[in-house]
């Protein structure tokens, strides 16, 4: 879990924001702040990117009515190619999210589109500089210094809605999922860790991870598996008649494990009253059958990853905390730790509530190291004058 790159005598006047971003099979979730500001903030964006012309997006542009927050109409164009990301790709391009896709090769376009929209937040220039962190599951975690790479290699000259952005990465950090809960745990527990076996399960919408930390060391193999809820809401929508994952997915998580009928009101789509009580019948009948048979999946595939003599296990994403009940019972002799991290209110502008904690507590370490490497390169360089 180290930096990756640490660019030296970059200590221009352009500004340095300080990023943190997640890519998560629901949505693209960020941690930003000013290097030289206490304040932090959020950022969400849906997760469909999509190719389009720039003939399109021009004329989308000059027929936009009314306004909206950037995230909502970010598109990107880098190397001869443009990408409409999030909302805009979601609603008007009629985009998937690509959970089949490994999470990396559409996360370059994601990061260069979350720039920009961190730009517009903070209002500045087109011009300025990052040091900028990332989760990748661990299971695509070799493929950080592409991913690097390609990013760094398009910062400097790719257009946005509002012109040419010329963005400096001066630093650049790659974390596999679930390490942001656990650096944040190991700094809150201090010493006992090192005398610990520590389990991290990242449990999201399309994957689900394991970190396995021994005695306060990461192991290198974490594993990845497509045992996101995804999966669950799959078996879903064969069981039932017109419902679709993405209409499902945040009714089905607030009905929660009792399967509260309320939330799934707006999800009926016969006319009838008659038609209405029999499909809600059918809808829950199947998220009720479909959540036994994913948990039991889950499970089953997480027992083959987690030591027999594994003392806590941090349980982190949406879908953990979806599935408390089930996996509490799987693990009741073993201390289960769910998030383990408070984002507060006032960063939680989307209402993400534990979705964000991973990428907050990456955020949290990440910032720390930055302006500590920064401060002691300034301490040097300030040094070599005094000496000069």
């Amino acid at each position: 879990m180290s930096i990756n790159t640490l660019k030296t005598n970059n200590f221009d006047s352009s500004p340095l924001v300080i990023i943190a971003l997640d890519f998560g099979g629901s949505g693209t979730k960020g941690i930003y702040s000013l290097y030289e500001s206490s304040e932090a903030y959020s950022l969400f964006m849906e997760p469909e990117v999509v190719s389009v012309t720039l003939e399109s997006i021009k004329n989308y542009e000059q027929n936009l009515m009314g306004t909206t927050e950037p995230e909502n109409r970010a598109w990107v164009f880098v190397n001869n190619e443009a990408k409409a990301v999030g909302y805009l790709a979601q609603s008007r391009y009629h985009a998937n999210a690509g959970l089949v896709e490994l999470k990396y090769e559409r996360a370059v376009h994601k990061t260069l589109a979350a720039i920009w929209v961190i730009k517009e937040k903070l209002n500045l220039e087109r011009k300025f500089r990052i040091a900028l962190s990332v989760l990748l599951p661990p299971g695509e975690f070799e493929n950080k210094a592409i991913f690097e790479q390609l990013v760094c290699a398009s910062l400097s000259d790719y257009l946005v809605p509002c012109g040419k952005m010329q963005v400096e990465c001066i630093i650049f950090n790659c974390l596999p999922e679930g390490a942001g809960i656990y650096l944040s745990h190991q700094k809150r527990v201090g010493e006992a860790i090192k005398q610990k076996v520590c389990a991290v399960a990242m449990i999201g919408f399309r994957n689900a991870s394991v970190l396995i930390a021994h005695r306060g060391v990461v192991s290198r193999d974490g594993k990845t598996s497509d045992l996101g809820m995804v999966r669950m809401l799959e078996k879903v929508v064969a069981a039932t008649a017109g419902q679709a994952v993405e209409r499902l997915t945040g009714a089905v998580a607030i009905s929660g494990s009792d399967v509260d009928t309320l939330p799934l009101m707006r999800l009926l789509r016969s006319t009838t009253t008659q038609g209405r009580s029999a499909e809600l019948i059918k809808l829950v009948q199947a998220i009720k059958f479909a959540r036994h048979e994913y948990a039991t999946a889950l499970t089953s595939w997480l027992s083959q990853l987690i030591p027999l003599d594994v003392e806590e296990i941090l349980f982190c994403g949406g879908t953990a905390d979806y599935l408390k009940k089930e996996l509490n019972t799987c693990y009741r002799t073993t201390p289960c730790i769910f998030s383990g991290i408070a984002v507060p209110a006032s960063i939680d502008s989307y209402s993400l509530g534990s979705r964000l904690a991973d990428v907050y507590g990456a955020f949290l370490y990440f910032n720390e190291i930055v302006k500590r490497r920064l401060s002691r390169q300034i301490e040097v360089i300030n040094s070599v004058r005094e000496n000069s």
